[in-house]
């Protein structure tokens, strides 16, 4: 169902989720052990909740909480661009990884933040252009082709899509208010409309 966009090329969700989960265990010393987990960590959570990084690097630890109904755990945190809060789901896997995070850090600092991306070294979050940074990086050697960082959050609402079939389902995941803008940034077409049509009737 997705058209590929001439502006930003699609990255394979799979792929960089394997790499992403890979160098959260990785224990090479060639680069900061910490920063590698950061980085691995923040494109997991990105892949999973379609967040913008603005958003993403923002995410406290006290927004993810475990819910009995669907026995999975969410996340609900406050989108910028909207200013809207917004609810979404993790897999317990990727809750895991979260909390494996937060033990290493806190043996290493003797604290926690409540902030999941923050640099204990600068005592600030870590920032938009050193998540650019190292992506750049990741996706050259994965040959991704024009591909940033906003790749991830495409893949993530790709999948959704992918998953649920439901537009209003991948909508909800980008947190737009309008169909018509997810419309457009995923790139669906009355050609791709059309053919999944032909599969009903």
């Amino acid at each position: 169902m997705y058209i590929e966009s001439m502006k930003t090329q699609p990255i394979d969700y799979n792929k960089l989720y394997a790499q992403a989960r890979k160098l959260f265990f990785d224990t090479r010393q060639s680069y900061n052990l910490l920063d590698r987990k950061t980085e691995s960590l923040a494109y997991l959570i990105a892949l999973e909740t379609g967040l913008r990084v603005s958003d993403l690097l923002k995410l406290k630890y006290n927004e993810i909480n475990f819910n009995n109904e669907i026995d999975k755990y969410l996340f609900t945190t406050s989108i910028k661009k909207t200013k809207n809060s917004h609810t979404g789901v993790i897999s317990n896997e990727l809750y895991n990884y979260i909390q494996s995070f937060k033990e290493t850090v806190k043996k290493d600092f003797g604290f926690n933040s409540e902030y999941i991306f923050y640099n204990y070294k600068t005592n600030n979050i870590y920032t938009r252009q050193w998540l650019h940074k190292r992506f750049r990086l990741l996706a050259e050697n994965l040959g991704f082709e024009n591909a940033g960082v906003h790749s991830i959050r495409k893949a993530s609402a790709i999948k959704v899509l992918d998953s649920t079939g439901s537009l209003s389902i991948a909508q909800y995941h980008l947190t737009h208010k309008r169909a018509t803008t997810t419309d457009k940034y995923l790139g669906v077409t009355q050609a791709s409309t059309l053919e999944q049509l032909s599969k009903v009737f």
